[in-house]
């Protein structure tokens, strides 16, 4: 009798690696909810940020004041304009991939800020009160307020846009705000 040597695997082998494959999914799934609805939050940061940018870049182009202005009742949205006539430089629409990014203004009822030809803050020309800072957080209902990564987007007088994270209390963490 001829002893063949068997190739493959066993079924039983086949069963025990799926279930590993099963088991670590399990473990990983949490994660990655979590990561997805942060990333949310860093999408709208990043746009509201490339918006402001624009803005300031646009004023120095144009050199005239140029307004971001931002809806924080409807979300992430935002316009940036010519503050003068009021056309249209770009918009984004509240929601787009972000819908569930709350944007708190301080101070509360600000809608925008402008930049004037050498790309500093100004005063806006409707003498409204200049947006300071915008907090981006998710609902606790999407994700627990202890799992967020909350951004804050802060303005310095000469233009600066800074990115940072409110909960960052480290000294020397660069990701901690000014």
């Amino acid at each position: 009798m001829v002893l063949r040597r068997q190739r493959g695997f066993s079924i039983i082998e086949a069963m025990v690696v799926v279930t590993v494959i099963a088991v670590l999914m399990i473990l990983a799934v949490p994660m990655g909810v979590e990561w997805l609805a942060n990333s949310r939050i860093r999408s709208a940061g990043e746009s509201m940020l490339a918006g402001l940018q624009l803005a300031r870049a646009e004023a120095v182009k144009r050199n005239a004041p140029v307004e971001f202005v931002v809806d924080a009742a409807v979300g992430s949205g935002w316009v940036v304009r010519v503050a003068l006539s009021g056309e249209e430089i770009q918009a984004r629409a509240a929601g787009e991939g972000t819908a569930d990014v709350t944007v708190a203004v301080t101070p509360a009822g600000a809608t925008r800020i402008s930049f004037d030809g050498l790309g500093r803050r100004t005063a806006n020309i409707d003498a409204s009160a200049p947006i300071e800072r915008l907090d981006l957080d998710l609902p606790a209902s999407v994700l627990a307020a202890d799992k967020t990564r909350d951004l804050r987007l802060q303005f310095g007088p000469g233009g600066q846009i800074v990115m940072c994270d409110p909960n960052v209390t480290a000294t020397g963490d660069v990701r901690k705000c000014p």
